[in-house]
């Protein structure tokens, strides 16, 4: 701090230290009151505020000098005596009242002084408030005066310290959102370490070192990174050396030794040769210049997986509480931002290994599916043969039998198909024939098909009402392989005496088909789980009601794939309801009919 000799009556603006400047009011009532004040600050008792009456009274005696010890003040009078006083206040915090402070020049008169100490969240800073005068008693008005002036001054010293604890709040507020935002800019694992090896502590300057303890408990220190170019270029001779160990004072072995943060502040040179290895890096450290050290566990999901080591400038101060609690919450967000971006990197790598998983079960199930369907075929083509009477006579037990093994065949060839179909769609090689249709004449011409199973069971079915001239913007096959997929299912889990609906109706943009029965009907869970592949309703997985649990699966992708859409609404035991949706078509010839 500068230090200014004040004489005569020249105005001593009060200090930002004293913390004082906000009352206008305080500043211009202390100028004027008759009683002397001071302000010190620290152990040295450093002068940093003094009013016009101090001023004044000091004027022969060495004068207020701003920056100074006060005891530069009062030569000529027993400054020792004013210094262990001030000291004791310091140390304990109890309030000197009219001390006597004698003169050393002969006949010159003695002064009292009294010493208060500035109560506030850093009182350790060592400020104290100090008034002089005669060593007379004060009378009437300068007695109230001085007493105004004593609690005047110690209120707006306090209002100080709020203001200025308020503005440094803010200011640490400010200092973790930008750094939780630059913490949180990637996802990836390798840059967010990055950002973690680039923290520190703006009150003390302080930069950091990152260690990692790897889930075998081995540890490694990241690279470290230096704000100032010329310490960077140091430091970037430790890469991949300096490696914390077992027993070191700061660092991932201190975080593993004590949960709480730990301080190291004596003693740096000690430390740096305990824990530094080689004497390269050693004298790398002492080239960079060390001072306190601050390490804070980094610790996710309650398990200790690294340390932050905040180092301050070799001339830096110590860590207060304040800094502290500011590199615990700066470490907790890297912590977040480490596991978010750990997660992201785990669901990267098993979304990659189930697409690959997927690849080769689609793989396998296409090739098999194609060695399958040649024997198969062979199959038909020879019951087909002997069922002629090509072979030799056939009598009508032999008959029976080859239909028994048609009908298997069949069955197993239309498996092959709904496998081929499923791998076709999923590598997106299904191709598509877009074009008007009447949807509810493609309805009545799937339920034909299936209408002698329908009478077999038997079911009841209800005309298919629904404007015969509605059109829809879709793949003719494509529709008729999910409606038929519908019915068969429908058929297959509603008991005989059941009855099953078709309704056909359109909104401005799209076409619906609702296929009602009165069969097993589907949980709520499952609505999703039916539309999955290998799945059927009674039995989770694909295996007891016949096929491989494919055709819904089939036919919600070739829905979709048409640009509509395949949902089930089921009440467990009454039915089920399964709607197809499809693009209605534009074109004005649909729009005309």
């Amino acid at each position: 701090m500068n230090r200014k000799q004040y004489d005569g009556p020249e105005k001593l603006t009060p200090t930002t230290d004293a913390g004082i400047l906000a009352d206008s009011f305080f500043e211009r009532y202390a100028e004027r009151v008759p009683a002397a004040f001071a302000v010190t600050r620290g152990v040295d008792h450093t002068l940093v505020y003094a009013n016009s009456a101090f001023r004044d009274l000091t004027a022969t005696t060495g004068g207020a000098a701003l920056g100074a010890p006060i005891s530069n003040a009062f030569v000529g009078h027993d400054a020792a005596t004013l210094t262990i006083v001030l000291d004791r206040v310091n140390r304990t915090g109890i309030v000197a009242r009219d001390r006597r402070l004698e003169s050393a020049a002969p006949g010159a008169p003695a002064w009292c002084f009294t010493v208060w100490p500035e109560s506030s969240d850093e009182w350790q800073a060592g400020r104290l408030i100090i008034e002089v005068r005669e060593a007379i008693e004060p009378q009437g008005a300068l007695s109230i005066q001085r007493e105004v002036a004593e609690r005047m001054l110690l209120s707006a010293l306090r209002e100080g310290d709020a203001a200025r604890g308020a503005e440094a709040s803010s200011g640490r507020a400010n200092f973790l959102a930008a750094e939780g935002r630059r913490l949180a800019e990637s996802l990836d694992e390798r840059e967010t370490l990055n950002a973690m090896s680039r923290m520190s502590l703006p009150s003390i300057a302080a930069w950091c070192m990152v260690d990692l303890i790897d889930s075998d408990g081995a540890m490694h220190r990241l690279a470290i990174i230096h704000p100032g170019p010329e310490e960077q270029r140091l430091l970037r001779a430790l890469e991949g050396r300096w490696a914390p160990e077992f027993g070191d004072p700061f660092g991932a072995p201190a975080a593993l030794e004590r949960a709480s943060p730990t301080i190291v502040s004596a003693g740096i040179d000690a430390t740096l040769a305990a824990a530094s290895h080689d004497p390269l890096t050693l004298r790398v450290l002492h080239a960079v210049g060390v001072g306190s050290l601050l390490t804070v566990p980094l610790v996710i999901r309650d398990r200790v997986v690294g340390a932050v080591t905040f180092v301050g400038g070799a001339r830096e101060g110590v860590y207060t509480q304040h800094d502290v609690a500011l590199a615990e919450a700066l470490v907790s967000r890297s912590a977040h931002a480490l596991d978010s971006a750990r997660l992201h990197g785990e669901a990267i790598s098993l979304r990659r290994a189930a697409e690959s998983a997927n690849q080769a079960k689609s793989a396998f199930l296409g090739t098999m599916s194609h060695e399958l369907r040649t024997p198969l075929n062979a199959i038909g083509g020879f019951v087909d043969l002997i069922d002629m009477g090509l072979r030799g006579p056939v009598t009508d037990e032999q008959h029976a039998d080859l239909i028994r093994i048609r009908k298997n065949q069949q069955h197993l060839m239309g498996i092959v198909t709904d496998l081929l179909n499923f791998v076709r769609i999923g590598h997106g090689r299904e191709l598509y024939k877009i074009a008007d249709v009447l949807i509810c004449e493609m309805v009545a011409t799937s339920v034909a098909l299936l209408e002698p199973l329908i009478r077999q069971k038997p079911l009841s079915l209800d005309a298919v009402p629904g404007d015969g001239t509605i059109v829809a913007r879709a793949d003719p096959d494509r529709v008729t392989q999910i409606l038929l997929n519908l019915l068969s299912n429908a058929i297959k889990f509603t008991a005989a005496g059941g009855h099953l609906s078709l309704h056909c109706q359109a909104t401005d943009d799209a076409v619906h088909v609702r296929l009602t029965d009165t069969g097993i009907g589907i949980p709520p869970d499952q609505f999703e789980a039916i539309f999955e592949p290998f799945v059927q309703v009674r039995s989770g997985l694909a295996g007891r009601d016949g096929g491989v649990g494919l055709g819904l699966a089939i036919s919600r992708d070739l829905a979709r794939g048409m640009g509509g859409d395949l949902t089930a609404e089921s009440d467990v035991g009454r039915g089920s309801t399964f709607t197809l949706t499809l693009p209605r078509s534009r074109t004005p010839e649909a729009s005309q009919a």
